[in-house]
């Protein structure tokens, strides 16, 4: 499921990219030795030009300038709700768009994208690291050596106030350590525009660092008003004062949310939490954009999607604005119709978490002061009713997964819609649409069962197809390659989230969710590593939405854990910038300085707001997930090598039900683990079902055990359980 184009640059194979790429620095060199020598002979005594800042500027074609380094890579930086976040590259690059609120890279205009780079010539393009600071803050860390010096340059956004004004400034620092025993002299080119905050000289003593520090404005959030003078950003503090405000905001903020504290795999908290954070930087106020960059606008499914992560972490700051928003784009942005399906279940994720049954009530049959294109609940449900055209009584064609069909995705999220709806209705007291809801919710069902039924045995198939009329051999699912395969797995919702809002489940979607994750990674084997479901033209790698993709696995017996094993992919294999993914992601570029893993090239935006969402999403639930009925479900998704002895994970904050939170642990200790919860009563029982207790359940401390599906149902008032393990698991 992509928006993007590729870029015919990207379509040539690796081998002659890297010819043309060598060739040309090769004639940049030879060029640059010419006009060297040539200067030296004229004016020997003339010192060395400022190097130009490495490359980080709009490459896209027009209308989808996407901004992107030399090696394909990607990040941002900014602050919460600024008008434009800011495009941030390897090598402590960054751009600085100033196209205008209705431009800008990815904004669908066909205006040019204007703004500036922003960098320092000092980076060489020499062996690098790129990472958060901090391992999680929007304060991007690119280090490097050069000269026998260790250099790292940081940047980030911190919101300042100047003569009663908002600004995002952006400040940098250049730092500089001299590890040797005598003077090194590093100058840092700063490009022209950064505006210096100290006076540092180049000389570094020996065993010693000078920091350069540096500012420039670049967001107003949305005001006319002018920029303020450079006298007035450097009268307003220096860089440590900035960094300080920008830490405590943000550790703020994710003190807000379910927060995930201990995993026996680190990196995947830092990911959980760097994600809520770009997430809040590329929103503009309260439109919940895909992409600062590529994606700089609002797309019906992927509000939907960003929104229901954000409630499900129990983030619901301005929750009203943002749900009315929501409101506004589906009825708006035809584009993607399934937005419109789903919207209902994003409503009743919000009433689950919160409680707050006024303001669904106020909406579910109002509709926004535009009338039709601000639909109530009730409009959207009955919206899916009237678009089942699709033969049999299936929903209609559609051109959801970017090509046109009666795709299978579209269905699945129809139903999840009407459950959704269907619950919100009994909440809210309207028993006559609550059984109108369930009456089309059965119906749909059954044809989308017969339907599929039909061409699964018609065709001989032993798997979910993509289609509800053909096999994946007759659409684009037929290069094993296209992650499309598996997109009714994440964008479908319905396997996993109707059972948590207690929906009738029955048919294909449900019997084939194992065999269907066999035969699309059977298909990968030898193309693509393991845990990777492929990417979408012409980038078959891998996509901002793997780990999501892993969602129904929740609802299987032997992918449990795929939605874990996909994220750990994305972070060792596909970032395009620290936690930061293309939606659609090419093959690795060895030549890349920045080490590790990382794609050459990637489409859509990066970092992508709703490939984040739904990688957090499925992240969170496979530790723990609340039901509608009040059951919580505990480590349905945690990967056996998870219970070895000696390892921890741990949640706090984690919201339940009606404005309640919880915390809760898991330890392993030889052959024993012990889940003891904290903060307030769960509000029905709890369902602790490690997929390592399958046929694995000697004794539990408390407690009903099925051993056949590996659960030990806990009453409410339970706090604590040592579940004793037939075979312990091993250390992976």
């Amino acid at each position: 499921m992509t928006k993007a184009s590729a870029r015919s640059f990207y379509r040539l194979s690796a081998r002659v990219r890297a010819i043309l790429v060598l060739a040309a620095a090769l004639a940049l060199a030879a060029g640059a030795a010419t006009a060297a020598t040539a200067a030296t002979a004229a004016a020997p005594a003339a010192t060395a030009a400022t190097a130009p800042p490495y490359n980080c500027a709009p490459n896209g074609p027009a209308g989808s300038q996407m901004v992107y380094g030399t090696f394909g890579d990607a990040s941002a930086i900014g602050w919460a709700g600024n008008s434009q976040g800011v495009v941030a590259c390897l090598g402590g690059s960054f751009w600085v768009d100033t196209s205008g609120p209705d431009g800008g890279p990815g904004s669908a205009s066909t205006a040019a994208v204007t703004g500036t780079t922003y960098g320092y010539g000092v980076y060489d393009d020499s062996p690098t690291t790129w990472t958060n600071a901090d391992g999680y803050l929007p304060a991007l860390v690119t280090s490097f050596h050069r000269d026998g010096a260790a250099i790292s340059i940081t940047n980030f956004g911190d919101d300042v106030t100047i003569g009663g004004n908002a600004y995002v400034i952006i400040y940098s620092r250049v730092s500089v350590t001299n590890p040797t025993g005598a003077v090194i002299s590093i100058d840092p080119q700063a490009s022209a525009g950064l505006i210096p905050l100290n006076s540092a000289a180049d000389a570094v003593p020996p065993h010693s660092t000078v920091n350069h520090d540096y500012a420039v404005p670049s967001d107003k959030f949305g005001g006319s008003y002018a920029y303020p003078s450079s006298s007035a950003i450097v009268a307003a503090g220096g860089f440590d004062q900035h960094f300080a405000h920008m830490r405590a905001y943000w550790n703020g903020q994710l003190a807000g949310i379910a927060q995930i504290t201990q995993l026996p795999d680190a990196s995947l908290i830092n990911a959980y939490k760097t994600g809520f954070i770009y997430t809040q930087i590329i929103r503009s106020g309260d439109e919940l954009k895909t992409g600062a960059n590529g994606y700089d606008k609002e797309f019906s499914h992927d509000v939907i999607g960003i929104l229901a992560n954000l409630f499900t972490q129990g983030y619901t700051s301005n929750a009203h604005g943002l749900l009315n928003r929501a409101r506004y784009v589906i009825g708006n942005q035809p584009q993607y119709v399934d937005g419109v399906w789903t919207y209902p279940w994003v409503w009743a994720i919000y009433l689950l978490k919160t409680g707050d049954l006024s303001f669904v009530k106020a909406n579910f049959d109002t509709e926004g002061s535009s009338g039709k294109t601000e639909p109530s609940i009730e409009d959207t449900a009955h919206l899916i009713a009237a678009d089942r055209t699709g033969p049999g009584g299936i929903m209609e064609e559609t051109n959801d997964i970017d090509a046109d069909g009666y795709w299978t995705i579209d269905n699945y999220e129809a139903l999840m819609g009407l459950w959704a709806y269907h619950w919100l209705a009994q909440q809210v007291g309207n028993t006559s649409e609550a059984s109108w809801a369930a009456s089309q919710y059965s119906s749909l069902l059954t044809a989308v069962n017969k339907t599929l039924d039909a061409t699964i045995s018609a065709n001989h198939l032993n798997y979910l197809p993509c289609s509800m009329t053909e096999p994946n051999t007759d659409n684009r699912c037929v290069n094993a390659e296209d992650a499309n395969w598996a997109a009714p797995f994440l964008f479908g919702r319905w396997a996993w989230d109707g059972y948590l809002f207690g929906a009738p489940l029955s048919g294909p979607g449900i019997s084939l969710i194992d065999a269907t994750y066999s035969y699309g990674f059977s298909r990968l084997a030898g193309k693509l590593p393991a845990n990777t479901f492929g990417g979408y033209p012409t980038q078959y790698y891998s996509t901002a939405y793997n780990a999501g993709y892993g969602e129904w696995g929740l609802a299987s017996s032997d992918y449990r854990d795929q939605g874990i094993l996909s994220y750990q992919f994305m972070i060792a294999n596909g970032q395009s910038g620290p936690f930061s993914w293309w939606e659609s992601q090419q093959f690795p570029n060895p030549g890349s300085p920045w080490t590790g893993t990382h794609p050459e090239a990637g489409n859509g935006s990066a970092p992508h707001a709703w490939g984040i969402a739904n990688a957090n999403m499925v992240l969170l639930d496979s530790l723990a997930a609340q039901r509608s009925d009040g059951s919580l479900i505990v480590g349905r998704g945690v990967p056996d090598s998870w219970v070895a002895s000696g390892q921890v994970i741990s949640l706090a904050n984690f919201p339940t039900t009606d404005g309640r939170h919880l915390g809760l642990s898991i330890r392993a200790h030889g052959n024993a683990v012990t889940l003891s919860l904290t903060g307030d009563a769960p509000s029905g029982p709890v369902l602790f079902q490690l997929p390592a207790f399958v046929d694995n359940i000697a004794h539990a401390s408390a407690g009903t055990v099925n051993e056949q599906t590996g659960t030990v149902t806990l009453g409410a008032a339970v706090s604590s359980v040592t579940v004793q393990l037939t075979h312990p698991e091993p250390a992976s």
